[in-house]
């Protein structure tokens, strides 16, 4: 069996962990919100920094990446505002759900076994910017532009933006794992050794809290608002796809990594973050957080199956 296969495998089975222990009541929607905190502020960056070794030519036309990431990420959310903005609660739950994409926990693990170290410094680069998204940026974009009907008991000024920002630990480390990469300093064992420990913990954690937040029992409605949510999320991601490889002028594995990230699944932060503004929605998001990773390894497995004719 493929690496890839059994990555889909492990992460459905570790959502299936966190769904019955809050059946069997061993866990609650507050356990989730409080191990939320633990991901986002301890694991994942550990996860990322435990990543960073080995000696990467960084060529200057890499950084275009960057741009490219910030319109990417900035058009999702938005789609979802101009759709619902007469809305406010669909459209804060839209905006959250169609930003960010699940890079670290999703996107890397399918690719690493044809990602080349040029793909590698790409995906980092698009994730700086991604990070900066789904640590505050779609919660932000999302409730400054529906402060007129939405409240969410929090004031959305300059301050409050740049706060939320300053909170994205992760595009931090990305950052500093794409220097020590790009130098090849390599951290001491006496870091590095405990930062991949705890990083290690990471996928499971993330997936764990999802589960935690899932309903099986979804109604007529539920089914109704998620399908649409998947047929804007990758009806979009095709376009952008399409345009990615077409237009812009990165080698064939770039464009091949900028690709599949553009499938990649929601952000697995999207439910925490809608646990924290929309609760009445957790459930939701949750379920569609699942079927995103569905869809996502269907599409990114046939990506990988493929490869041979993407990059010649």
């Amino acid at each position: 069996m493929s690496d890839s296969l059994i990555n889909a495998y492990t992460v459905i089975l570790i959502f299936l962990f966190g769904y019955f222990f809050k059946r069997f009541k061993l866990v609650s929607i507050k356990t989730a919100r409080d191990l939320s905190y633990v991901v986002m502020y301890v694991t994942l960056p550990c996860a990322i920094l435990g990543g960073s070794s080995g000696e990467i030519d960084l060529k200057a036309s890499m950084f275009f990446i960057l741009p490219l990431a910030f319109t990417v990420s900035m058009i999702l959310p938005l789609i979802g505002y101009v759709l619902y903005r007469k809305q406010p609660d669909r459209c804060v739950y839209t905006m959250l759900n169609l930003g960010g994409f699940n890079i670290g926990n999703f996107v890397l693990p399918f690719m690493q076994s044809i990602l080349s170290p040029e793909g590698f410094i790409a995906l980092c680069l698009f994730d700086v910017i991604n990070a900066f998204f789904c640590f505050g940026g779609v919660y932000c974009m999302a409730l400054y532009l529906n402060r007129k009907g939405f409240d969410s008991g929090e004031k959305i000024d300059l301050k409050k933006i740049l706060i939320e920002l300053a909170k994205s630990i992760t595009s931090y480390c990305c950052i500093l794992s794409i220097a020590l990469s790009a130098t090849g300093v390599v951290m001491p064992k006496e870091i590095l050794e405990p930062v991949k420990l705890i990083g290690s913990s990471n996928t499971f954690l993330c997936m764990f809290v999802i589960g935690v937040a899932l309903n099986f029992n979804i109604n007529f409605a539920s089914v109704k608002r998620i399908l649409k949510m998947l047929f804007l999320r990758y009806g979009s991601a095709l376009v952008i796809a399409i345009l990615i490889w077409v237009l812009t002028p990165f080698s064939p594995m770039v464009r091949f990594v900028l690709v599949a990230i553009v499938f990649a699944p929601i952000t697995s932060l999207a439910p925490i973050t809608a646990i924290r503004c929309l609760p009445q929605f957790a459930e939701d998001s949750a379920n569609l957080n699942m079927m995103s990773v569905i869809t996502s390894v269907i599409i990114i497995t046939l990506l990988n199956a493929s490869a041979a004719l993407f990059l010649g």
